[in-house]
């Protein structure tokens, strides 16, 4: 499952919940600069009159469903939405009674596609050249929505609803303030097209849940430089039900990954190679909660990252040797793309019978350009030893496997 949030300014193109209660174009407090009387029967300027319609894959209009399910493959506008736009995204928002429409809070429930020029993403003929934009089958649910942000109104056209609004943007004019809008009503694990509430029909006063306290409970994995590994987080609520959201592992203040919790609680985040150094690191889980629903929590832990490993040492005769002059040898130590080049020294410890000859160098982004001395004439067997560094354990390429050097007579 994914899900979006919205951001201002560009193309919005991100994947990580946000429930906010200015999504609807207004904050609560800028509402009342544009209302005069009841603030609860005042329509939000930002919603136009153009129709919003789910469609199927084939360009049908959908009007009902599973609420375990994406709502639909598609929503589409029946006209413009915002000048020059260029891209689309759907947001899902929670009637309020008790609050004007422009300041109901909300989450985007869709990611962002072109609708127009090139590049836009493929639509049934139905919503060709409309603000459109998909609903994949890994987008936020009825039921995610349901669970984000509880309906607890009572008033008949409340109960139950939510607001669709479709909202374009473009690389220049950000995202826009008007919408398209459309209504649906959950009962139960189905969900089915509706109307909007009407303004002042709450039989109650509503009353914003009391967010639940969670723990988290983190496995913290063997860790070893170069290596991928992977953490696995255990969120836990008060009751039955499993917390939803999501969690970030981090060290210090950098993030090494994220991931959503599944339907069981529980969510497996994935160390890259290299992403910490070796030694004892301190890791902290964070589950941000959800707003009036499931307070947030965190874990840490200290663990152990091992050292990594290089590739055997290479060698590369590049000056030829002779009697009379001093050979050159280019010692290499390799690792994966992407990780640390190992630093250190190097020794090239050279055989000839009873004779041996050692040299050491320091390595220089990951090579070592040695400088042999002055050899007696013949083939000598060589075996290279990288002493390792900080993140890399120390390596030795035997003598049968190594490089042999020819030093001749002239």
């Amino acid at each position: 499952m994914k899900t979006y949030t919205r951001r201002t300014g560009a193309v919005v193109a991100g994947t990580a919940l946000a429930v906010s209660a200015a999504l609807g174009g207004l904050t609560a407090t800028a509402a009342e600069s544009w209302f005069s009387g009841d603030v609860t029967s005042v329509a939000d300027p930002h919603r136009t009159q153009t129709a919003l319609t789910l469609l199927d894959a084939a360009g049908a209009p959908v009007t009902s469903g599973s609420t375990s399910a994406p709502i639909a493959a598609l929503a589409a506008a029946g006209a413009a939405v915002g000048t020059g736009a260029t891209h689309a995204q759907l947001f899902a928002h929670l009637p309020r009674s008790g609050s004007a429409a422009g300041a109901w809070p909300g989450v985007q429930v869709s990611g962002t596609d072109r609708f127009t020029g090139t590049g836009a993403v493929t639509a049934p003929s139905t919503a060709a050249g409309k603000p459109y934009v998909r609903i994949t089958s890994d987008a936020y649910t009825v039921a995610d929505l349901v669970a984000a942000l509880p309906n607890v109104e009572t008033g008949a056209s409340f109960a139950g609803v939510y607001e669709l609004r479709l909202r374009t943007s473009s690389s220049t004019g950000g995202l826009s303030d008007d919408y398209a809008a459309a209504w649906i009503k959950v009962d139960g694990n189905r969900w089915s097209s509706t109307t909007a509430p009407i303004p002042g029909d709450s039989s109650t006063p509503v009353v914003t849940p009391t967010a639940v306290a969670t723990t988290a409970r983190a496995t913290w994995p063997r860790l070893t430089y170069g290596q991928a590994g992977t953490v696995t987080v255990t969120v836990t609520g008060q009751g039955a039900n499993r917390p939803t959201g999501d969690v970030t592992l981090s060290t210090g203040k950098t993030v090494l990954g994220k991931a959503r919790l599944a339907s069981t609680g529980t969510a497996k985040i994935t160390v890259a190679a290299g992403a910490v150094q070796p030694g004892k690191q301190r890791l902290t889980l964070t589950y941000a909660g959800v707003k009036d629903r499931w307070r947030s929590s965190t874990v840490a832990g200290e663990v152990t990252v091992a050292k990594g490993k290089v590739s055997a040492p290479s060698a590369k005769v590049t000056t030829r040797a002779t009697v009379k002059k001093k050979g050159k040898v280019t010692v290499t130590v390799a690792t994966a793309k992407g990780l640390a080049t190992p630093s250190g020294k190097v020794t090239l410890t050279l055989t000839k019978g009873k004779k041996k000859v050692k040299v050491t160098k320091a390595l220089s982004k990951g090579k070592a350009v040695v400088t042999l001395p002055k050899l007696a004439k013949g083939t000598w067997k060589t075996k290279i030893t990288y002493a390792g560094d900080s993140r890399y354990v120390a390596r030795t390429t035997a003598a049968s496997k190594a490089t042999r050097v020819r030093v001749t007579a002239k």
